[in-house]
């Protein structure tokens, strides 16, 4: 029972480390149809999570491996990252 607990806890989407006008980013890279999000390892890496990119169907891992209370700062610089590269509007 316990152990089941654990598996639920570990697969649990973490907590936004961000919020409000900080989310910008992340938001922009939904709506353009840049998905970015932490994905919990299982196996031999249990206990860490990885960033899924998918960008027009074409899904990509990063291969480093991060512990939950990091990963969403990892989805952050990512989503930083597109959004200032892609991003064309002016403000």
């Amino acid at each position: 029972m316990i152990k089941n607990k654990l598996k639920q806890e570990h697969g649990k989407y973490p907590s936004h480390q961000r919020g409000g006008s900080e989310l910008k980013s992340y938001r922009w890279c939904f709506s353009n149809g840049i998905k970015i999000g932490p994905i919990p390892m299982w196996g031999e890496d249990y206990g860490n999570w990885t960033v899924e990119i998918t960008i027009n169907g074409k899904r990509n891992v990063d291969p480093s491996r991060y512990a939950k209370e990091s990963i969403m700062h990892k989805v952050y610089e990512y989503c930083d990252y597109y959004y200032n590269k892609y991003n064309k509007d002016e403000e």
